[in-house]
């Protein structure tokens, strides 16, 4: 009767989404891991940079690589040589043949100073550390770093600059060459002493690049400068939004290999609270695909921190932070698939998977398959303060569509019902692009004749066996939410149905 129960509850529920679980990037978990950023290669290998804090009041900047599966190589590394005062604010630029470049801000008494150090495809330092900026004084801030296909690079900053009788904020930048050799001085990108913030920059394979930063001018504006690989400038700093007002903040930008590009932004008119996440495509010259568009469907609280990937198929995703409850301040990473022509791919969705507490500061990297990477700091959920946590996407949705609790031929024969057809609501779309085709067909053949989750997943207690004992272990924390629980089999922080469910597939099975 029990067994009878159980598995009644399995058929008769929604089947939770089956994907590549959420992985770990931080291995040391005390304080605060927290401001992530993640660079490609040509292979799809990455690797992923961020803050660790070792106190309230200082910390250095680690790194781990990662393969195609997400699986680490090697162990996590400290980036900074550099030990004194405050390393914070990583970025991350990688070529096709992994090599690559980390740029962070470090503060020394109460000035800020932007600092980098440049890796091979191992992982290895070449040379040491090295120093950016040529004014000394100040404060230099929020570093980015694109490359190209040979390993130039170019770093842009935030600059506090004095225009006597006041301080305003310039965007600064330095090119260097595949060898890390500086190629000139300091850029200066912006051409008038407004307030320029929150500058980002993206360098196709020839190594011409383009700058896009937070101009604020009466009304908040997105601005752009491109650049040719000898570092001079193509045109003046042109507007990229169409639309202004006050909360406009944070652009990113993507690009290919030839220089088209894409940049996402966050803004409302009737101030932050409301935020949406804006983009905008344009070509390598620098003209425009098309007017700025919306990117998220939940209009509900803000949307902000935007962060962009594109593919050399001009294929691109956007990740942002979702507030979830305005009231707690906690959030969700959201994201939206797009195709070259600026189509969306599928619906917006929800990125992580562990729903408690908070979650925010995305970064993204799209490989030539349209598979993407996205990690995001999320708190208490490595057992520590803020640890940072990614997932590989798209989502793949479980091909149950049947709902007997396994799949079989009875679902494929549902997916050929569906074949070629197109639209939302279709019960074989599990990559969630609205069209079914032979990449369902595949995630269908991935789960063929199985259930969504292992027998050693579900056993709770890992006895080898399933039984009444990890259903005791599951009901006695029944709404509980938080990590590392005992019954919280999806790892999603809460021990609820879903959990049951993963059990009832192997019920009263010996687990191998």
């Amino acid at each position: 009767m029990k067994r009878t129960l159980l598995a009644y509850l399995v058929i008769t529920s929604i089947f939770a989404s089956v994907s590549q679980a959420e992985f770990q990037v931080n291995t040391r978990t005390s304080n605060n891991q927290a401001n992530p950023a993640i660079a490609i290669d040509g292979n799809g290998h990455f690797v992923v940079v961020w803050s660790n804090y070792f106190d309230d009041s200082s910390n250095e900047i680690f790194g781990q690589r990662f393969d195609l599966n997400c699986q680490p190589v090697g162990n996590e590394f400290r980036i900074n040589t550099t030990t004194s005062g405050n390393q914070t604010e990583p970025a991350v630029a990688m070529n096709a043949g992994g090599d690559f470049a980390v740029a962070w801000q470090s503060k020394d008494g109460n000035d800020w100073d932007i600092f980098a150090q440049r890796f091979d495809a191992n992982g290895t330092p070449v040379d040491v550390e090295f120093h950016i900026n040529d004014d000394p004084n100040g404060r230099q801030l929020c570093p980015r770093v694109a490359m190209s296909k040979t390993g130039a690079f170019v770093i842009v900053w935030e600059n506090d600059e004095f225009y006597d009788p006041f301080h305003v904020w310039d965007i600064k930048g330095q090119l260097y060459d595949c060898n890390g050799t500086p190629v000139g001085t300091n850029l200066d990108v912006n051409l008038r002493p407004y307030d320029c913030r929150y500058p980002d920059v993206a360098m196709d394979g020839n190594g011409n690049f383009t700058i896009v930063w937070m101009q604020e001018k009466n009304d908040n504006s997105i601005m752009m400068r491109l650049y040719n690989a000898d570092g001079t400038a193509k045109a003046d700093p042109c507007e990229v939004s169409t639309i202004s007002f006050s909360s406009i903040t944070r652009p990113s930008i993507g690009m290919d290999g030839s220089g088209h590009f894409v940049v996402a932004w966050d803004g409302h008119p009737d101030g932050g609270s409301l935020d949406d996440i804006h983009a905008r495509r344009y070509r390598a010259d620098g003209s425009a695909v098309a007017e700025q568009f919306i990117v998220n469907t939940s209009l509900a609280y803000a949307q902000d921190r935007s962060a962009v990937a594109m593919n050399n198929w001009r294929e691109f995703v956007i990740v942002w932070n979702n507030e979830v409850d305005p009231n707690t301040n906690e959030r969700d990473i959201f994201g939206q698939r797009y195709d070259e022509l600026c189509n969306p791919i599928g619906d917006e969705f929800r990125v992580n998977t562990y729903v408690v507490d908070d979650q925010k500061d995305p970064a993204v990297a799209i490989r030539e398959n349209g598979e993407f990477v996205a990690v995001w700091q999320s708190e208490e959920q490595d057992g520590s303060g803020y640890g940072v946590f990614g997932e590989m996407g798209p989502r793949v949705g479980c091909a149950d569509s049947s709902g007997d609790g396994f799949v079989d031929f009875s679902d494929y024969c549902i997916l050929a019902g569906e074949w070629l057809e197109e639209g939302n609501g279709l019960k074989a779309d599990l990559i969630d692009d609205n069209r079914i085709d032979e990449r369902d067909l595949g995630a269908l053949c991935e789960q063929w004749l199985r259930p969504c989750y292992d027998c050693n997943e579900a056993d709770i207690n890992s006895s080898g066996r399933v039984d009444l004992r990890d259903y005791g272990l599951w009901a006695g924390n029944w709404l509980k939410r938080g990590p590392n629980l005992d019954g919280d089999v999806t790892g999603d922080g809460i021990v609820d149905m879903a959990d049951l469910k993963a059990m009832v597939f192997h019920w009263t099975k010996a687990c191998e």
